[in-house]
């Protein structure tokens, strides 16, 4: 059995995708089959399943809970034609579809973009902007084309014309239905805050840039850079190559479907002495699918290692973070102290065990404050949805308590975004 999701309403309307899986997975992360980049989508938001002979909806414990139909699911809910299924802003219509009929190919749907996405050009470059396109070009579809401008007795009158002409359509359908539409720069500019909502690789990807994707950045002096990233569907241990500056620095870990946010501290004796820096991925086996997602490059100004300096930012980030439902910011300021305290730390030769520990819980105060902007930007989305313009505002504003400064998932910027200059209350 198949079935096919169409955007009944939201970004992208109109657009339809066609599914041969048992198990289709929908979310903000890039790991998902349908990747929707909208802050009322959770990272793993639902799923459609196949149970016997008929599709099922179920929520994966998203944050602002899916409807089929208009109403909030619970459990699994058995999916028929003609069925709405909403997932923050987003409105899908289900439609299944016989066996009979189905094709061969399965056919995934590409991340919902809006068309205003740009990639940038390296920082050592003039940044160049590079505007979405559909589904990538291919060699094979102008031949196609070129087939096709032929006069229609010279098609009849070669045999195998006709066929060859469906085979070179058909394969590039299915090339343009994983490809990412975006074209790929020679270096991708990390400053450009759109880049972290990319996924780049090859497949079905927003930018697929093959075998290779460079990553741009500047350091300025006394600065240590930390790479995060995440990688999927890389299957061997030495299948992606990382390079700093054209020297080797280490592997992509292997990473399934759904991968790990990795952290890597970028070697000092390797940065670039003008601050102009590169960070390549190479995959070394094959022409296989692989994702990098969540690129960015994270400053931090080298400090004198201090332990008990540490331990007292470390001490003060517990304490927020145990009290974070006292204060809006509390989260907040556990997230700023644990950068700290990670930052006396980097100064510590050898490292202390500290270290570890402080990094895993920077990278959940990251996943707890990226979930809790979603919850703000989507409440506030929903009351603009219903012309409630008086409480989305509030909604809007409200983020600025929670972030009274910048995070890495820009929440403070994309609440400001939506606020509106004109009073509350005013015309």
């Amino acid at each position: 059995m198949s079935f096919e999701l169409t955007i009944a309403d939201g970004k992208g309307k109109g657009s339809r995708f066609a599914f041969e899986a048992p198990d289709v997975t929908i979310g903000r992360g890039a790991e998902n089959d349908v990747v929707l980049y909208d802050p009322g989508v959770s990272r793993t938001h639902a799923r459609i399943q196949l149970q016997g002979a008929d599709y099922f909806l179920l929520d994966n414990g998203s944050a602002n809970g899916t409807e089929l139909n208009g109403a909030v699911i619970e459990g699994a809910q058995r999916l028929r034609t003609g069925d709405q299924i909403r997932l923050g802003p987003i409105l899908f219509r289900f439609e299944a579809r016989k066996a009979a009929g189905d094709q061969a190919t399965r056919i995934t749907a590409q991340p919902v973009r809006n068309d205003e996405t740009r990639v940038t050009a390296t920082p050592a470059e003039q940044p160049r902007a590079v505007a979405p396109r559909a589904g990538g070009a291919m060699a094979d579809a102008s031949l196609a084309e070129r087939l096709l401008a032929l006069p229609k007795p010279m098609l009849l009158g070669i045999g195998g014309a006709l066929a060859l002409l469906v085979a070179l359509i058909g394969a590039s359908i299915a090339r343009s239905a994983k490809s990412g539409g975006i074209a790929c720069p020679d270096v991708v500019d990390t400053d450009d805050a759109q880049v972290v909502s990319l996924t780049f690789g090859h497949g079905m990807v927003d930018v697929d840039c093959g075998a290779k994707v460079a990553f741009g950045f500047t350091a300025p002096p006394q600065t240590r850079a930390l790479l995060h990233y995440l990688g999927t569907r890389i299957a061997q241990p030495d299948e992606v190559e990382v390079q700093l500056n054209g020297v080797h620095v280490g592997w992509a870990p292997v990473a399934a479907s759904r991968g790990e946010e990795q952290v890597v501290t970028l070697p000092d004796a390797r940065l670039s002495k003008d601050g102009k820096n590169v960070v390549t991925f190479k995959q070394q086996k094959g022409r296989k699918e692989w994702t990098l997602a969540k690129v960015r490059v994270e400053m931090l100004a080298i400090a004198p290692g201090d332990l008990r300096r540490a331990r007292e930012a470390y001490n003060l980030g517990r304490r927020k973070q145990e009290e974070r439902r006292i204060a809006p910011r509390n989260l907040y300021d556990a997230w700023k102290y644990f950068v700290e305290a990670r930052r006396y730390l980097e100064g510590l030769e050898p490292r202390p065990a500290l270290y570890g520990e402080v990094a895993q819980l920077i990278k959940e105060a990251e996943r707890d404050l990226e979930k809790e902007c979603s919850r703000i930007l989507f409440s506030g989305a929903r009351f603009e949805r219903y012309r409630q313009d008086e409480k989305a505002q509030l909604k809007f504003k409200e983020a600025l308590l929670y972030f009274p400064g910048e995070d890495p998932s820009g929440c403070r910027k994309k609440a400001r975004e939506r606020i509106s200059s004109t009073p509350l209350g005013g015309e």
